[in-house]
């Protein structure tokens, strides 16, 4: 180990990790193209609104901000790069704050274990609605900690504030509720419920919530509706569905997080009373748990528990310090280690250059690759089609908005719709197809059979215009095809 790393303070150690993890998601940002729901969230900056129909305001108002300063794959990153990294900081110092009799080096460790999980580094890189909530969720623990120990007027006010931002991050903010109850009660602290600090902070998170009930109330509710029926897709539970999503975490944060925060978690209800552990109890327990059960009626991804793991990480560097002595614990860090570093190297080198070797259009990460030119593309083809006399105007078309958000990122401000039944934020922004539409179907992937045609929510006739390939010259990542379609029916 060169020397000057032997001379590093906790602090210096956190401030380099971080600074080093940041710098490497900053060189990679430009290597891939927009994610589905990276794209999709770039659309609500460009159409700015007080709510949208799937996710609250504030993603959306974030990367208005973004867009101030470039629309480039790299700008629309910077962002969530700062964002995590502002987030691994804050991490460190509530470390620090529950575990005060640890070892100094406790913080450090605390945010090496969050940089070790792939889904972390991918939530510090693509902005989604859990980037802005993980820092918005551990500065609520931070304050939870004030409001426990002293109580104050101003501790009261952050917390309504930062409840009221959690609810504009994302609708699983709802969550913190019962982490503030828990809190309060855990810590003996009910009785401030008599003075009128806590009802301020309830009142000035329903006052930074009005945003979203103002939209709703214009568009009849629909982010509501939608949300009471998400996730509970299937009628019963099962374990096959629970254990491919517990799976799934595992791959996503690492057995450095995963198996050894599931053991610190039960360790730690066995050791509630310390106030530290109980804190971090009650902010990850209540995530874990929706998603955990939720997992059962619909497969749970990665991302929706990112908050629970992060509260977790105190309490689990904590859990590895005090058993540092046991070599089974050394041996499982390491081979922890071994895999973080193994999962995050296969990850990201896909973003420098896509070298795994798999037949065509079945690279994981092939919906990264391609759609700028096929924007392009589907632009120039739908220009070609011109507007006869009495005909609509051409628009582009696909069949699901997950293709859509790439498709209208990349094609802006050409509106694009999207031919399924199931209304969403497409149909708010740019209509529903009406009968008789005209334009640019894009398929993807690997679809180059003519859509069925004729019935309702179909075309009249479409023909094949064009086929894409987007990769290499070895390989096919992805295979867009583009009709022609005319006379939409509803």
């Amino acid at each position: 180990m060169p020397a000057f790393l032997k001379r590093l303070t906790p602090l210096q150690a956190t401030l380099l990790l971080i600074a080093a993890s940041a710098l490497l998601r900053l060189l990679l940002a430009s290597g891939a193209g927009l994610s589905v729901d990276e794209a999709h969230y770039a659309l609500y900056g460009l159409y700015l609104d007080w709510s949208y129909f799937d996710h609250p305001p504030l993603i959306g108002w974030l990367q208005a901000i973004a867009l101030q300063f470039g629309s480039s794959d790299l700008a629309m990153r910077v962002l969530p790069i700062l964002l995590f990294s502002a987030t691994s900081w804050v991490l460190y110092r509530v470390t620090l704050t529950l575990f005060p009799q640890a070892t100094p080096w406790l913080g450090f460790i605390s945010v090496a274990l969050l940089q070790s999980g792939v889904m972390f580094q991918l939530i510090g890189l693509a902005m989604l609605p859990d980037t802005p909530l993980l820092l918005l969720g551990l500065l609520l623990l931070w304050v939870l900690h004030s409001v426990v120990v002293a109580g104050r007027v101003r501790h009261w006010l952050w917390l309504g504030i930062l409840l009221g931002l959690a609810a504009l991050s994302k609708y699983t903010a709802v969550t913190l509720l019962l982490t503030v109850a828990l809190a309060l009660l855990l810590g003996g602290q009910l009785r401030q419920l008599r003075s009128p600090w806590p009802w301020l902070a309830v009142l000035l998170s329903a006052l930074l919530v009005l945003p979203i009930l103002y939209w709703n109330y214009q568009h009849g509710w629909i982010s509501f509706l939608y949300q009471l029926h998400h996730g509970t897709g299937k009628p019963s539970w099962e374990l096959s569905r629970f254990l491919l999503s517990q799976g799934g975490q595992l791959l996503a944060y690492g057995p450095g997080l995963f198996v050894f925060g599931f053991l610190a978690l039960l360790a730690g209800l066995r050791r509630w009373r310390e106030s530290g552990v109980w804190l971090c109890l009650s902010l990850a327990v209540p995530v874990l748990l929706l998603f955990g059960w939720g997992s059962g009626f619909e497969m749970t991804l990665p991302h929706w528990t990112a908050l629970g793991w992060a509260a977790l990480t105190p309490l689990t560097a904590y859990w590895l310090s005090v058993r540092w002595h046991s070599l089974w614990v050394r041996a499982g860090v390491y081979a922890a280690g071994i895999y973080a570093v193994l999962a995050l190297t296969l990850v990201f080198s896909q973003f420098v250059t896509p070298w795994l070797l798999l037949r065509d259009n079945s690279n994981p990460l092939r919906d990264l690759y391609g759609w700028e030119q096929a924007a392009q593309r589907a632009e120039l083809l739908r220009a070609e089609m011109g507007t006869p006399p009495g005909a609509p105007a051409a628009v582009l078309f696909t069949d699901n908005w997950t293709y859509g958000s790439r498709l209208a990122w990349y094609a802006r401000p050409t509106p694009v719709q999207i031919t399924d039944t199931r209304y969403d934020q497409f149909d708010v922004w740019f209509g529903s197809p009406q009968n008789g539409a005209r334009g640019i179907l894009v398929l993807w992937p690997e679809r180059e059979v003519v859509p069925p045609t004729g019935g309702a929510g179909q075309f009249a006739r479409c023909e094949l215009r064009d086929k894409l390939n987007a990769g290499t010259t070895l390989h096919v990542f992805s295979t867009f095809s583009f009709f022609a379609c005319y006379g939409f029916r509803n």
